[in-house]
């Protein structure tokens, strides 16, 4: 059991680790009678997957519900609700990457299936009924979306929001790590960008509380080392070991903190223009990082392992210089923004807890600068 595995442990209780679940089993300890997998339609292509999916239908009579592979929005949401629902399923498998594990978190509550989801966005209204067991096995190391109660999700306008509510989480993980093998470099990047965001922004958080120091810092130690290594050799089992561990202990992390003005800009890109989460990320933590540690400079004693000691300028300019290795291609935001309309989303009340979440809270011309780029 290595370091990653023993402090996410501390925090969690309910994941298993295995590097190949058809042959050791450690699926069938759940014993449900009725389960049903929910994963989306480009995953099924991919051999690794499509095996897991046989085990499943042969070992535990599983069935399955397939998505389509764009990001959540209500009716997906309320649509798989419904099966579920009537499925009258006691497990449900979320087979896939932080689009389809919010799906299944927030498909797991009764309102959800006759309600619209819309009125609980913003944790507007409570839920009261979770109606069944829920399982993630993540395919990807990003989003950490296994250990939190938080789902994201277009609403019926469009605008990319969340959903929060005590009973939306899941009762069981299991990390796969091979299950990560066949990812793109592109898609690698953007999730593992994403986690060490998650990371950084609850250490430099309002909400920031000192007892969960090691578990941030160990985290952000482990995604600044392991990205590299993988888009060097993709193949790395521990490396990808190492990263679905430290996207655990990232959700872990914004469980406890929530996230901040990096994921308000991402989530304002995400409900103006098609962008994959972890280049909206990208983009935003590399153009607020420095004003971020600039504005209060206390925040650069809780960094400890490889930022230690490290001053604003030299520390935002090394997570400047990490990003910008990858050479993420930000073509698809940049020049194509709306000033105005980023401003009236940026600033929706769903997104405040984001906006008020950081210590530097840019002014509408303070944005403008910072993001002189993005705007047509």
């Amino acid at each position: 059991m290595n370091k990653l595995e023993l402090l996410l442990r501390k925090y969690a209780n309910n994941f298993l680790l295995s590097d190949n679940i058809i042959n050791d089993n450690k699926i069938e300890y759940l014993n449900f009678r009725n389960i049903v997998t929910v994963t989306d339609i480009n995953l099924i292509k991919v051999y690794s997957i499509k095996e897991i999916i046989n085990f499943f239908k042969e070992k535990l009579n599983s069935e399955l519900i397939l998505l389509d592979s764009s990001e959540p929005n209500y009716e997906m949401i309320e649509t798989t609700s419904k099966k579920v629902v009537n499925g009258k399923y006691d497990l449900v498998i979320a087979l896939g990457g932080g689009s389809i594990l919010d799906v299944v978190k927030s498909s797991s509550v009764y309102e959800n299936s006759f309600k619209n989801v819309d009125d609980f966005s913003g944790s507007k209204k409570q839920y009261t009924k979770k109606i069944l067991k829920t399982l993630a096995i993540p395919t990807t190391a990003g989003t950490g979306s296994e250990f939190t109660h938080t789902s994201v999700y277009k609403t019926e306008t469009n605008i990319k929001t969340w959903l929060w509510d005590e009973l939306t989480y899941f009762d069981f993980v299991l990390y796969s790590p091979s299950l990560t093998l066949d990812l793109p470099n592109n898609i690698t990047i953007a999730c593992g960008v994403d986690a060490l965001c998650h990371l950084l922004e609850s250490i430099m958080s309002v909400k920031f509380d000192s007892q969960n120091l090691d578990l941030y810092n160990s985290g952000i130690n482990s995604i600044w080392i392991s990205l590299p290594k993988l888009i060097e050799d993709k193949n790395n089992i521990e490396e990808r070991t190492n990263m679905l561990l430290a996207s655990g202990i990232a959700g872990k992390a914004i469980h406890f903190t929530g996230c901040g003005i990096c994921h308000c800009i991402a989530h304002t890109l995400g409900s103006m223009i098609n962008v994959p989460h972890g280049i909206a990320i990208a983009y935003g933590l590399l153009h607020t990082i420095e004003p971020t540690l600039k504005y209060n400079q206390d925040l650069l004693s809780r960094y400890n392992g490889l930022f230690k000691n490290s001053t604003s300028d030299s520390l935002a300019q090394e997570i400047q210089d990490w990003l910008n290795n990858f050479k993420i291609n930000f073509d698809i935001i940049e020049n194509k923004i709306n000033f105005e309309e980023f401003i009236k989303i940026y600033y929706l009340e769903d997104n405040k807890c984001m906006r008020d979440n950081t210590f530097y809270q840019p002014t509408k011309s303070d944005l403008k600068i910072l993001l002189k780029n993005l705007w047509k």
